[in-house]
């Protein structure tokens, strides 16, 4: 009767309210996917959003530069094409080569002469003598490449099969997009001639590989028939991995330039709505927008959606089952969600179920345990979420407050002068960037809570992250009074890095050091080099860190509780996004501190890692 009364029916009243309480915790679930489903539309939107704006604006300022350093600097994968709108019309860019001059009176009669020699009499050596008189006489690249191809064409009729390669490695190199009377490049012809005869297939195969690799940047016509019947030819005959490759990347190109011409024919109707925002266009839809661009005529920008969709999302031209229609910028597009973006469907299966309420009904006293060690838990979570929430909130008011006063006050007309109108406006920029500096802290955590944050991995100069980061902290340093020391070790080697995540990390530790300085009015940030790592350090002359707290300072939420701190606002968020992002790339985060006497915090970077694309946590 003792067991039964004290353990077999505790027991099962306990299984009966666990099952309870799982089923209103799968039925509650149901009830808010809706809702977590159309939260996470949202979220993909703006980011999105953010992607697409981001590479336009980098598209538009690789082409205000020079023609030279715009060749230098390549375009962003995602865009198809972006190519000039004129009367209503696509520009493509081999319709942009200028009419060539007329040659002189001298390369005729050379050239004309050399031919005759050529083909009716077959004097090769003199036929090779009146096409390099001609040469001379070239004025224009097309009249220089011709006679170089016909040097190396008598040449080889005449067996001096290696004389004659140096000229056509020579168009290969400096002829580019020149193209004889019937359009094609004078460089398939030298490149034919290198695969066909075996004089230099690997300069040749570099060529046309590169040539597809950097399609979209090429003035060659390769929709044309007669120039991809050429480039196929040649990429089948060499046979290579890379050759295969370049020929599967060319079908894609010729895929793209078919549906560019069937643009062409709808421009009329897709152009207003593409001044307006992104529309959606083709089966695996292109994004096209119209955009000002120097040096004047507006582009039309194509971007492949599934080279910016967000992670775990798909994009789609038309209504499907499962989307949710794009607006507020966006026409005709639909997203699909993975369904563990938003909602984790039924946390605990039947039989899960069924087994835990025998674990209950064996192990009472263990789960009772287990049971308040959870509850109790929760309630230091939920407090310290509602700690968070406040600490949020008060962040986001205080710039807010800010960014609106000076705002009303310019709009009121109330500045006094330019120098104050100015010292608004950057008081504005800089609460800005605080409020989206939180904002980050914030949904980065998020991402690392859920598993999803990802790190694009590149070789990166540790140098420029460090004085990025001071530039965008120099105005609200200055502001407050602080003098901000930065000491860079110029030898540092770059080293596989999110240049962007780095940047954050150095951010948090400044806004720390302002924010726990009190009278020290001295930030110092250091980047060097120490037993083969790259250490980045940021002292402040602040109120230090007790020993017992150095510790905890990194975990999530958790903030020193003094009474110097209790009005210091802070959501304990910034160490532990430090934390994550130095272990991310292989390294380590420690602190040095004295009460009374500062901190040293210290990001610590391995180099020498080999790089690697994308890694994510």
């Amino acid at each position: 009767m003792l067991f039964l009364v004290a353990v077999v029916l505790p027991a099962a009243a306990l299984s009966v309210l666990t099952f309870r309480y799982l089923h209103q915790d799968e039925e509650m679930a149901r009830r808010l996917e809706p809702g977590e489903r159309r939260e996470a539309v949202e979220q993909a939107q703006r980011e999105l959003a953010t992607n697409l704006d981001a590479i336009r604006l980098q598209e538009i300022n690789r082409r205000a530069q020079t023609k030279e350093t715009r060749k230098a600097v390549h375009a962003d994968p995602a865009i198809v094409f972006a190519l000039p709108l004129e009367k209503g019309r696509l520009v493509f860019p081999w319709e942009n080569t200028k009419t060539p001059g007329y040659p002189s009176s001298r390369f005729i009669a050379n050239r004309d002469e050399g031919q005759l020699r050529e083909f009716q009499s077959r004097d090769f050596l003199a036929a090779a003598n009146q096409y390099r008189a001609a040469l001379s006489e070239a004025r224009q690249l097309s009249e220089s490449c011709e006679m170089r191809l016909a040097l190396g064409r008598v040449l080889l009729k005449s067996g001096k099969q290696q004389d004659a390669v140096p000229f056509f490695r020579d168009i290969l190199g400096t002829c580019g997009a020149t193209v004889d009377d019937q359009g094609m490049p004078f460089t398939l012809y030298a490149a034919e001639r290198l695969i066909n005869l075996k004089l230099d297939i690997p300069v040749a195969e570099e060529y046309l590989v590169h040539q597809i690799h950097d399609a979209q940047l090429r003035e060659i016509p390769y929709g044309l028939p007669i120039v991809e019947t050429m480039i196929r030819s040649l990429l089948q005959s060499i046979g290579s991995i890379s050759a295969r490759q370049a020929l599967a990347e060319n079908d894609e190109h010729l895929a793209n330039f078919a549906q560019m011409l069937a643009l062409q024919k709808d421009l009329d109707r897709l152009q207003p709505l593409a001044e307006r925002g992104w529309v959606a266009y083709g089966g695996e839809p292109w994004l096209l927008k119209v955009t000002p661009a120097p040096p004047g005529l507006p582009l039309l920008l194509a971007i492949s959606s599934s080279k910016v969709a967000p992670p775990e999302t798909k994009l789609f031209p038309a209504k499907t089952a499962r989307s949710y229609t794009l607006d507020r910028g966006f026409s005709g597009l639909e997203i699909e969600l993975d369904p563990n973006r938003s909602f984790s469907g039924h946390r605990v299966s039947g039989v899960t179920i069924a087994g835990g309420l025998g674990v209950i009904l064996i192990l009472t006293v263990l789960s009772g345990f287990l049971f308040i060690h959870g509850v109790n838990r929760d309630l230091q979570m939920a407090e310290m979420r509602s700690h968070f929430v406040a600490s949020v909130s008060h962040e986001l008011k205080t710039p807010l407050t800010a960014i609106r006063m000076f705002a009303e006050t310019l709009s009121l007309g109330r500045t006094a002068n330019e120098q104050s109108r100015s010292e608004y406006l950057e008081t504005i920029v800089s609460e800005s960037e605080r409020l989206g500096r939180l904002v980050d802290n914030v949904l980065d955590f998020s991402k690392i809570e859920q598993g999803k944050k990802i790190y694009r991995m590149r070789p990166t100069l540790l140098p420029d992250v460090v004085r990025s980061a001071a530039r965008a902290m120099q105005y609200p340093l200055a502001q407050q009074g602080f003098r901000l020391n930065v000491s860079v070790d110029e030898e540092l080697p770059p080293l596989p890095g999110d240049a962007d995540a780095l940047e954050q990390a150095i951010l948090n530790l400044l806004s720390n050091a302002v924010k726990y300085s009190s009278e020290g009015r001295q930030v110092d940030l250091c980047c060097s080099r120490h037993n083969g790592r790259a250490v980045i350090a940021v002292t402040d002359q602040g109120i230090g860190i007790a020993p017992g707290d150095q510790s905890r300072v990194f975990e999530k939420f958790y903030r020193v509780r003094a009474s110097n701190t209790d009005l210091i606002a802070g959501t304990g968020l910034g160490l532990t996004l430090v934390k994550h992002i130095a272990q991310a790339h292989g390294g380590s985060v420690d602190v040095e501190s004295s009460p009374g006497k500062g901190s040293t915090f210290s990001i610590r970077i391995p180099t020498g890692k080999p790089v690697q694309r994308e890694a994510s946590t």
